[in-house]
């Protein structure tokens, strides 16, 4: 029977889930950001439809899907936000608006936690079992 992904990486990626549901929310409620409502459904929706998707995986899939999944998820988040968000030049730059502090940290953390979550997974993708080791080394 497959094992599924390791809790720290069903765990890591859970929070990162929440911080994107966090960022998302901050659109709505910060007024520094200027985000119409339409225009954050428009992204949010088909986003999270695919977020849904991937953490299903995660969950439910096997080790090396779970892994894999989460390291996707991981650089998807690090490098959208840094795109979309933190470069000054990009097209919804923060640095063009007035966000909030919270707005800040919730366009920092999810970047940093994506890149964590990513080194997490590439970590547990790359590294053979244990217990697959010892038994080939029994029967070897």
């Amino acid at each position: 029977m497959p094992r599924h992904a390791s809790r720290s990486i069903v765990i890591s990626s859970g929070v990162l889930l929440v911080l994107l549901a966090a960022h998302d929310l901050s659109h709505a409620l910060d007024g520094g950001l200027e985000t119409p409502l339409d225009q954050l459904a428009f992204v949010a929706v088909p986003q999270w439809l695919v977020l849904a998707a991937v953490m299903t995986v995660i969950v439910r899939g096997d080790r090396a899907r779970g892994a894999a999944a989460a390291l996707l998820l991981g650089i998807g988040v690090a490098i959208g936000f840094a795109v979309v968000h933190l470069l000054p030049f990009s097209t919804a730059s923060y640095w063009d608006l007035q966000p909030s502090l919270v707005s800040w940290l919730l366009a920092w953390l999810p970047a940093g936690l994506g890149l964590a979550v990513a080194a997490l997974a590439w970590s547990q993708r790359s590294r053979p079992r244990r217990s697959a080791v010892r038994v080939a080394a029994d029967h070897g």
